[in-house]
């Protein structure tokens, strides 16, 4: 099989980035070039419910970009996750973007997000199926959620998703006037409680 070059493009809570890949059967997958722009595309949500028009903008001008990068590749992806999800306007932005950038973006469920990560740490991690062998925990703490993966016995126990994300916490504790300490503690606080419900 000959190499074939591919874009993957993550509409993520805090930034937007896109991959180029080589996938070739000698040497599977290696990554060409990276490129990321940080956002607040999650702020924007998790705060207010919606994507702003500011952020439609700036979500445009980065994607636009991106598109004249993939001119010259077939393949790609583009997938969008929790803050996309969550927001209320979310087809009306999907729809803009595709106008003016020509990109087409595909809302992806937690359970399919979950897969790709876990799919993603299986093939960079030749130890994968040795280490979910006996009771193993893998924790991805996201911007918008935490979530929490059981293996054991090379099968996946149990998994839940808590609103624990980076963002999603900032943005809760944003109005409370308090010290560092303080604000490590009650941040503490809402760990355990997740935790302890979970």
């Amino acid at each position: 099989m000959a190499a074939l070059t591919f874009a993957a493009i993550d509409v993520g809570s805090f930034e937007v980035e896109m991959g180029i890949y080589e996938i070739s059967n000698r040497n599977r997958i290696r990554k060409l070039d990276h490129i990321r722009h940080v956002t607040a595309l999650g702020s924007d949500t998790y705060n207010n419910g919606k994507i702003s028009y500011e952020m439609v903008e700036e979500l445009c001008d980065v994607l636009a970009g991106f598109a004249g990068i993939m001119k010259s590749y077939k393949e790609y992806r583009a997938y969008a996750t929790s803050a996309m999800r969550e927001a209320r306007n979310n087809r009306i932005v999907l729809d803009q973007i595709r106008v003016r950038t020509g990109i087409q973006i595909r809302i992806i469920s937690n359970s399919e997000q979950r897969f790709l990560g876990y799919k993603a740490i299986a093939v960079s991690d030749d130890e994968f199926d040795e280490n979910i062998q006996q009771g193993t925990a893998i924790v991805d703490v996201g911007f918008g959620s935490m979530q929490i993966s059981l293996f054991d016995k090379n099968l996946l126990v149990t998994t839940e998703n808590l609103p624990l994300g980076v963002l999603r916490i900032r943005g809760t504790l944003q109005d409370v006037n308090t010290t560092v300490e303080q604000y490590r503690d009650l941040i503490g606080e809402m760990v355990d409680n997740e935790l302890e419900n979970y």
